[in-house]
C-alpha cells in the first residue's frame, strides 16, 4: 500500500508540472491546480508530493527509490524529446514512441516494478513485470491520444483537441501527415482554433485514428506476453490483462462539476436611474437633463444593476450607483484628450484628493465634485468600521496618484513594457474601490483571511486583466486616437515593433487563457469559501461580492469645468480639517 500511494504521489506531481508547461487548466472536469493557484504554487505542490512519494520509498528501500529516480529521469527526457519535436511536421513514429516510453510508460513500469519488489518477486519477475507496464504504457498513452482526436470535453473531464494547437503531433496525426500535404502544412507552424479544428478533421478522415489503435493493440498484445513469463496463477495473469483491458477500453464521461448556482434574478433598473439622474443634475455634475443621459455616466448603470441581486435597502442601490458614477466622471477628467498640461493634471489629482480628506460638515474646497462626494460620504461610512473607512480613503487617494500618472504618460507619448501591464491597469481599474463599494452594497466587509487569500487575489489580477484586455482591442481605434498608454496592444507592438493585427492576435490569445483560468477560478471559488474558517453562514454572501464584478445618445459633459472646480495649485497652502 505504502508503495502504491509513492508511486501515485510521484504520477501527481507529474500532472501537476505538466499542466504548468501545458497550460491547462482542467484535468477530470474539475479546475486543476494551475488554474485555481497559478503556476508558481502549481510547481510547488508539484514539487512537494514528488518528494514526499520519494521520502516514501526511500522508507521502503534503497532500491526502490533508485528505481523512482530513474524513472525521474526518464520522464524528464520523453518530456524534453517531446518539447524538441513541438510543431516538427516530420515528426517521426519512433520519435513519438520514444517520448512515450520516457512518460507515461515509465510511470507504469515504475508502478509494476515496485510491486514486484514488495512481493519479493525474483529480477527476472520484476523485469517481466516492467516490460509489462511500459508496454501497458504505450498502449495507454496512444488510446488517450485518440481519445483527444476524437472525444469531446465533456467526455474527457478536460479540453480536447489541446495537442494539435500546442504543436504536439501524436501518432495518428504523424500518419495521417505523411500522406496528406495540406495537413503537413498546417503542421508546420502555430495554428489558429479553427485552423485546429480542421486539421483534426483531415486526421480523422485518413484513417490513421484505426491504426493508431491497432498499434495500440499490438502493445497490449506484447504486454501480456512478457506476463507470460511469470509462474503464476494463470487466473492472476488474466486478471492483470483484464484490468489493462478495462481502462483502455474507456470512454468514461466526466460532465464538470456544476457550480452551485448564485445567479440573482434580474433587477428593474428604471427607478434607479431615474434617481441617478436627478443626482447628478442636483450635485451639479451634469447642468442639464441632456448631460445627465451621458453614456459613458448613467447608462452604464442598468446594465450593472441588472447584474446584481436587489440589496436589502434600496439606499445602498442608490449609494453603490452614485460612487460608481462618480468614478466614472473622475476616470473621464484625467482620460480626457484635451487635458495636455501636466501641471494641470497635478493639480487636478491634488484637488481631487483635498476633497476626499476634507470634512464634509466643514468643507473649503467647493463645486460639483464636492457637493457629490459630502453627500456619499456619509452612507458610504455608515455602519461600516474605522479601519475599513481608512482603506477606502487610501485606496482613493492611492486610485487618484495612479490616474494622475497615467494621465502624465498620455501626455508625454510614454507606453511602458507590457510586463508592467497588468499592475498599471490594476492601479488605475479600481478594483479595491469596487470590492468595497460591493461590501456596502451587500452591507457587509470581507473578513480578512478571505480578502488576502491567495486564491483571491488571483481572482482579482483574472478578473482585472480579462476586463482590461477585451476593452482594449474593442476600442484600441479610440485609444490610439486619443494616445492612450496603457492599452496592451499598443504596448506590444512598441515593444516588439510587430503589425497592428499581430499584436491584437497576440493579445486575444492571452485573453483566452486568462478567461479559461478566471472560469476556473470561479467555478472553484464555493469550495474555496467552504474551507476557509471564519466565514459563518455567510459563504454564499461573500461569493457574491466576487461573482458579478463583471448605451444611448446624449450630450457630453463639460469636463474642463468640472476640473476648474477642482484644481489645487502646488503654490496654495493645504487646508486639514479638524
Amino acid at each position: 500500500m505504502r508503495a502504491a500511494a509513492a508511486v501515485e504521489l510521484l504520477h501527481l506531481g507529474s500532472l501537476y508540472h505538466d499542466d504548468v508547461i501545458d497550460h491547462a487548466y482542467q484535468r477530470r472536469g474539475r479546475p486543476n491546480a494551475n488554474a485555481v493557484w497559478g503556476s508558481h504554487m502549481a510547481v510547488l505542490g508539484g514539487d512537494s508530493v514528488t518528494f514526499a512519494g520519494m521520502r516514501m520509498l526511500a522508507e521502503l528501500g534503497q532500491r526502490e527509490v533508485l528505481a523512482a529516480t530513474t524513472a525521474g529521469e526518464q520522464m524528464c527526457a520523453g518530456m524534453a524529446l517531446e518539447g524538441a519535436d513541438q510543431y516538427v511536421a516530420s515528426r517521426s513514429e519512433q520519435a513519438y514512441l520514444d517520448a512515450v516510453d520516457g512518460k507515461t510508460a515509465a510511470v507504469l513500469s515504475l508502478a509494476c516494478r515496485v510491486g514486484a519488489m514488495q512481493a519479493g518477486r525474483p529480477e527476472e519477475d520484476e523485469e517481466a513485470l516492467a516490460g509489462f507496464g511500459r508496454q501497458f504504457g504505450l498502449a495507454y498513452q496512444l488510446y488517450d491520444d485518440i481519445l483527444d482526436l476524437t472525444s469531446t470535453a465533456e467526455e474527457m473531464g478536460k479540453p480536447v483537441n489541446a495537442d494539435l494547437p500546442e504543436g504536439i503531433y501524436t501518432l495518428p496525426v504523424i500518419r495521417a501527415a505523411a500522406r496528406d500535404r495540406d495537413l503537413a502544412r498546417l503542421l508546420r507552424s502555430r495554428m489558429t482554433g479553427e485552423q485546429a479544428a480542421h486539421a483534426r478533421e483531415l486526421v480523422l478522415a485518413s484513417g490513421a485514428v484505426d491504426e493508431a489503435r491497432a498499434v495500440a493493440e499490438q502493445f497490449l498484445d506484447q504486454a501480456a506476453g512478457r506476463l507470460a513469463a511469470v509462474p503464476v496463477d494463470p487466473r492472476a495473469r488474466h486478471a492483470m490483462s483484464a484490468y489493462a483491458r478495462s481502462i483502455l477500453d474507456r470512454l468514461t464521461p466526466l460532465p464538470a462539476i456544476p457550480l452551485e448556482s448564485m445567479q440573482p434574478p434580474d433587477t428593474d433598473s428604471d427607478a434607479l436611474v431615474q434617481w441617478l439622474r436627478s443626482w447628478v443634475v442636483d450635485t451639479g455634475l451634469a447642468r442639464t437633463p441632456a448631460e445627465a443621459d451621458y453614456h459613458r455616466w448613467t447608462g452604464a448603470i442598468p446594465v450593472v444593476a441588472q447584474s446584481l441581486a436587489p440589496a436589502a435597502d434600496p439606499a445602498r442601490e442608490q449609494t453603490f450607483a452614485a460612487v460608481f458614477t462618480l468614478a466614472l466622471v473622475l476616470d473621464d477628467l484625467f482620460e480626457d484628450p484635451q487635458l495636455t498640461d501636466p501641471q494641470a493634471v497635478t493639480s487636478l489629482r491634488r484637488g481631487l484628493v483635498a476633497v476626499l480628506r476634507q470634512d464634509p460638515q466643514t468643507p473649503w474646497r467647493h463645486g460639483a465634485i464636492a457637493t457629490a462626494w459630502a453627500s456619499l460620504w456619509p452612507r458610504l461610512r455608515e455602519g461600516r468600521s474605522i479601519g475599513w473607512q481608512e482603506r477606502f480613503l487610501d485606496g482613493f487617494v492611492q486610485w487618484c496618484e495612479a490616474a494622475e500618472r497615467e494621465a502624465h504618460h498620455r501626455i508625454n507619448g510614454y507606453i511602458p513594457p507590457s510586463a508592467d501591464y497588468l499592475p498599471l491597469r490594476m492601479s488605475t481599474g479600481g478594483l479595491a474601490l469596487l470590492v468595497a463599494c460591493m461590501e456596502v452594497y451587500q452591507d457587509r466587509e470581507l473578513p480578512a483571511t478571505l480578502r488576502s487569500h491567495p486564491v483571491i487575489r488571483r481572482l482579482e489580477e483574472l478578473l482585472s486583466f480579462v476586463a482590461f484586455v477585451e476593452n482594449d482591442v474593442v476600442g484600441l481605434d479610440q485609444d490610439e486616437a486619443d494616445r492612450v498608454p496603457y492599452n496592451l496592444v499598443r504596448m506590444i507592438r512598441h515593444e516588439t515593433g510587430c503589425t497592428r493585427s499581430e499584436a491584437a492576435e497576440q493579445v486575444q490569445r492571452q485573453a483566452a487563457e486568462h478567461r479559461a483560468q478566471l472560469e476556473a477560478v470561479t467555478r472553484y471559488l464555493p469550495a474555496l469559501l467552504r474551507m476557509i474558517p471564519g466565514l459563518s453562514g455567510r459563504r454564499k454572501d461573500y461569493a457574491q461580492i466576487y461573482e458579478k464584478m463583471t448605451t444611448s445618445t446624449s450630450a457630453a459633459p463639460d469636463l474642463e469645468r468640472l476640473r476648474r472646480e477642482l484644481y489645487y495649485p502646488a503654490a496654495e497652502p493645504a487646508q486639514v480639517a479638524r
